[in-house]
């Protein structure tokens, strides 16, 4: 079931890659936006929810606070030893520096961003896992739903590669390596969560419900409004959120 994600990721980063043309399109603002909603219905709509059926309310509320500060402790990292784009990437501007004395344009991989995605990828393979451990029926509607999800995260991690002036192979390449993360998280969450008590379940399903939030608000958003804010892009945005609850709905 993990693969299926893999497979729409993978699709969605070559649509990306392929339609992205130049650091002044606006595709890669619509498809982050689109992603964000879906994210945002995610988190708020599936997994909080699920979490505060099972009643465990000081296991929920640790879970949250310990996948934030992860998310927090990440980022933060990221931006010590890393940078969000390459030193020749100017977001604000959607120019490229050339480096010191080597007259070549360099090109960078929105680093932070795509960590982020990795991590809530992973996390919703593991959520996968999850129902298929518990032996729930839903589980292929919901590997389904976050496989559609994933289609545009991978295109908003191309067209973001894109955007800032890597080439359509790196593009794929970047939108790949976030889609695999699915299937990864399918086979852990099957082994780590299969047998879990409820209070570990319940924190499990609220960190993952923190790192989306986060990744959605922090680092999507961010990166989005920077290219592009408009009416339409707002529209994208809960157009993506109205489309899981839609898939929520055939579930």
């Amino acid at each position: 079931m993990g693969t299926i994600g893999l497979v729409a990721g993978v699709i969605g980063a070559v649509i990306a890659a392929l339609a992205t043309r130049s650091q002044t399109s606006t595709l890669t603002s619509y498809v982050q936006h689109f992603a964000a909603g879906l994210i945002i219905a995610a988190a708020t709509l599936d997994l909080l929810p699920e979490a505060l059926a099972m009643g465990n309310n000081l296991s929920l509320i640790i879970g949250f606070v310990v996948g934030t500060a992860f998310m927090l402790t990440l980022r933060a990292l990221l931006n010590r030893f890393g940078h969000s784009h390459s030193p020749g990437w100017d977001p604000s501007h959607g120019e490229h520096d050339h480096g010191p004395g080597d007259g070549h344009v360099q090109t960078g991989v929105n680093v932070r961003l795509i960590t982020s995605l990795a991590v809530v990828v992973l996390i919703d393979g593991a959520i996968i896992g999850v129902a298929l451990a518990a032996g729930g029926g839903a589980a292929l509607l919901i590997a389904i739903a976050l496989s559609i999800e994933l289609l545009f995260v991978a295109a908003s991690t191309a067209g973001s590669t894109r955007a800032g002036g890597g080439s359509v192979g790196k593009a794929i390449g970047v939108g790949a390596l976030v889609s695999v993360m699915m299937p990864i998280g399918a086979v852990l969450g099957a082994l780590v969560f299969s047998g879990v008590s409820a209070p570990w379940l319940v924190a499990g399903l609220a960190f993952g419900a923190a790192a989306l939030l986060f990744t959605a608000v922090a680092e999507l958003l961010v990166e989005a409004y920077e290219i592009k804010e408009s009416t339409g892009t707002i529209a994208m945005a809960a157009a993506g959120f109205l489309l899981f609850v839609i898939l929520m709905m055939l579930m």
